[in-house]
């Protein structure tokens, strides 16, 4: 099923996804900003679907006053360096209310063991989180409130700075019901790739993500997929510096880049 202008899952196309083979949804909530959870709630309870959110980019944003991942039976986040926290590698969790499973996600870590090393429960996996990433994380999780709010800032910064440019679209502007953390601060362009070298020549560094969208890659045979909005995003979509350590200064630096680009 394809998505919305906000990136994330078109909730009125859930139902018409769903067959016989259906076992469950999982959203993403992609850049900071959640998914629609109340439709996609009552549709998988009226399917008796299971619901994995994928909050990966979304740790601290809410729907409804409600965080991202936990809505669902599971809820994982990201803890890779570029997240909104992230360690010195290579990290995650998984959430869930429901004690069965958590003890099976705990087994599936650590080589099928939860209580004793001497007590296999199932396969498994070495997918510890080792001592010195968590303490790692359990420092800067003191910071986490902060580093929201000035990535928050940033991203109204960039709104009254870019706003009113010809063929340059914002992130979608979130209502009341959405508390957006800004993992990403996205733009779309159909001058994307012009904009991005534009950009470099500047001394600014920005990303552009899914060139080739997944159901594109030959090798996943997914090509059956018809994705118009994705395809359209794929070759629009830039996204500009935002970080806590952006300075007023040099988020002002971006703006000026990209409005001499359009001018």
């Amino acid at each position: 099923m394809d998505i919305k202008d906000d990136f994330n899952m078109d909730v009125d196309q859930i139902e018409k996804a769903i067959t016989k083979k259906t076992k469950g949804i999982i959203p993403v909530h992609l850049n900071g900003h959640a998914c629609q959870m109340d439709r996609i709630m009552e549709t998988a309870a009226r399917y008796n679907l299971k619901v994995i959110e994928d909050a990966a980019q979304a740790l601290g944003a809410t729907f409804r006053g409600r965080r991202c991942a936990s809505f669902g039976h599971t809820g994982i986040f990201s803890f890779y360096p570029a997240k909104m926290l992230g360690t010195a590698g290579d990290g995650g969790i998984v959430c869930t209310n429901d004690d069965g499973l958590a003890r099976k996600l705990r087994a599936l870590r650590d080589n099928g063991r939860v209580d004793s090393v001497e007590v296999i429960e199932c396969f498994g996996y070495c997918s510890r989180l080792d001592n010195l990433h968590a303490a790692l994380l359990d420092m800067k999780f003191k910071y986490f409130e902060k580093w929201v709010a000035r990535r928050r800032v940033i991203a109204e910064i960039y709104d009254k700075g870019l706003s009113g440019l010809p063929g340059l679209i914002l992130p979608p502007r979130s209502g009341s019901a959405f508390f957006d953390v800004y993992q990403n601060y996205v733009i779309r362009s159909a001058r994307r790739d012009e904009l991005a070298a534009h950009l470099k020549v500047s001394g600014i560094e920005v990303l552009i993500s899914w060139r080739t969208p997944l159901h594109r890659q030959k090798s996943l045979g997914l090509g059956h997929f018809n994705l118009p909005m994705t395809e359209r995003i794929s070759a629009e979509v830039l996204s500009l510096p935002i970080y806590p350590e952006l300075t007023d200064d040099e988020a002002n630096m971006v703006i000026e880049a990209v409005r001499s680009f359009h001018t």
